[in-house]
């Protein structure tokens, strides 16, 4: 297990009903990762900001922030999820150092 920090940026057009069910898949990503130890996943929700740069279109994002510590070889599988997820604009995983 590495600890990790997670940032998703979600499209701004979403309903609250919509995001509200995609933050609990990628919760759900997450949490899968952590090997049932839920209590090392922690969830800031920065909410709607403004991006630097256009992406897609979009000049504003939603923000989800997440410190975990994850299994390394599952951090590629929620990758790959979060790739093929439209409405997912932008993900970061940085592996923060020991």
């Amino acid at each position: 297990m590495r600890e990790y920090e997670v940032t998703f940026i979600l499209q701004p057009t979403l309903e609250d009903a919509e995001r509200a069910q995609l933050i609990e898949r990628v919760t759900g990503w997450l949490k899968d990762a952590t090997d049932g130890a839920e209590e090392s996943l922690k969830a800031k929700h920065w909410g709607q900001r403004q991006l630097a740069y256009e992406i897609n279109r979009h000049k504003e994002g939603y923000y989800l922030f997440y410190e975990a510590n994850l299994d390394p070889a599952k951090v590629k599988g929620i990758e790959q999820n979060a790739r093929f997820t439209e409405d997912i604009l932008r993900y970061l995983f940085i592996r923060k150092d020991e």
